[in-house]
C-alpha cells in the first residue's frame, strides 16, 4: 500500500503537467465563428478620406501581417474560405506639440487613422465578424512635412493591420 502511494505521489506532477499541455498549439486561436477558415482574401479597402493611397497601405499592410503570422493562407476570391473587407473613413491630424513662441504653431502631429472591417463567410456571404480599428501615427513640422506625412500614414497603417490581423487569429 506504500509502495502504491509513494508511486502515485512520484506520478502526479508528470500527470498534471501532461494534462495541462493537451490544448496546447502553436499559432493563434481562431475565434469561434471563424475555426473553419484556412484560407483568407484581402480585398482591396475603399478609400473615403481625402488622403491618396491610405486604403492601399491598410490593404497592403494586413495582407504582409496575415502572411507573416501564418494561421491562414492567403487566396484569391474564387478559393478563399473568408475575406476581410474593409474602409478607411477617417484621417484626422491633431495638434501633440506646439511652438513655444507660437502656439498656434504646430511642432509634431498626430495622424490618426480610423478603419472600418467585415469578415465575410467565401461561400455564402454572410457577415461573421465587423468591427473597427483606430491608431496614431507621429510627425514632426521640420522639413518635408509631405514626407513626413506620408511615413506618418504608413506606419499607422501597419499598426491598424496587425490590430485586425491580431483581432482575425486571436479573437
Amino acid at each position: 500500500m506504500n509502495r502504491l502511494r509513494h508511486l502515485f505521489k512520484l506520478l502526479l506532477p508528470a500527470l498534471c503537467l501532461l494534462a495541462g499541455s493537451c490544448g496546447y498549439q502553436l499559432g493563434g486561436t481562431k475565434p469561434p465563428k471563424l475555426e473553419f477558415a484556412k484560407t483568407v482574401q484581402v480585398c482591396l479597402f475603399a478609400n473615403n478620406s481625402l488622403e491618396p493611397r491610405a486604403a492601399t497601405l491598410v490593404t497592403g499592410a494586413l495582407a504582409d501581417e496575415l502572411q507573416r503570422d501564418g494561421t491562414y493562407k492567403l487566396s484569391s476570391r474564387s478559393g478563399a474560405d473568408i475575406r476581410v473587407e474593409g474602409e478607411v473613413y477617417s484621417i484626422t491630424f491633431d495638434q501633440l506639440r506646439s511652438s513655444r513662441e507660437d502656439t498656434y504653431k504646430s511642432t509634431e502631429l498626430g495622424l490618426r487613422l480610423a478603419v472600418k472591417y467585415r469578415v465575410v463567410d467565401g461561400r455564402t456571404n454572410e457577415v461573421l465578424y465587423a468591427s473597427s480599428a483606430e491608431e496614431v501615427g507621429q510627425f514632426f513640422d521640420l522639413g518635408n512635412i509631405q514626407t513626413a506625412r506620408t511615413n506618418a500614414l504608413s506606419y499607422a497603417a501597419r499598426l491598424v493591420a496587425t490590430s485586425i490581423a491580431e483581432t482575425l487569429t486571436n479573437g
